[in-house]
């Protein structure tokens, strides 16, 4: 197996262009793959090569899908690391050994997502006092 097995897997999966592909190439900071797409992508990858993930840390490598409110007030696992970057020739090294390539730095995440708690929270209580409101102003209170 050669990276142009890998440049192959990523125009495949993520119809990246072969021209943006080079041994080096950041995923995320050259090719723009992030969130659910990286998710996606490095599922896929571990599949089709049968490379063991159980190390994998995806909060070193990417963001998470849309936008999070909460995140401006408390930090989400991908704010808590410095993030590491993934390339074409790491995948081709993970695909030939079958296992994650990378150990993390010492580390520590914290416990819970006060992040997405805040967004419920604040959804729960938008959606209870517009019904209050709609319900005030239907029955003229």
């Amino acid at each position: 197996m050669d990276i142009e097995h890998i440049y192959d897997f990523l125009i495949e999966v993520q119809g990246c262009k072969r021209s943006d592909l080079t041994p080096e190439c950041d995923l995320r900071k050259d090719l723009g793959i992030d969130g659910d797409d990286f998710s996606e992508l490095i599922e896929s990858f571990a599949k089709r090569y049968q490379v063991n993930m159980n190390s994998y840390r995806w909060y070193f490598h990417h963001r998470e899908e849309g936008w999070n409110l909460g995140a401006l007030f408390f930090k989400p696992p991908y704010e808590q690391v410095e993030t590491i970057g993934i390339c074409p020739q790491l995948l081709l090294k993970a695909a030939q050994t079958k296992m994650w390539p990378i150990s993390y730095p010492s580390h520590r995440i914290k416990t819970g997502r006060p992040d997405i708690t805040f967004n419920i929270f604040l959804f729960i209580s938008i959606f209870v006092v517009g019904g209050l409101t709609w319900f005030l102003f239907k029955h003229g209170a």
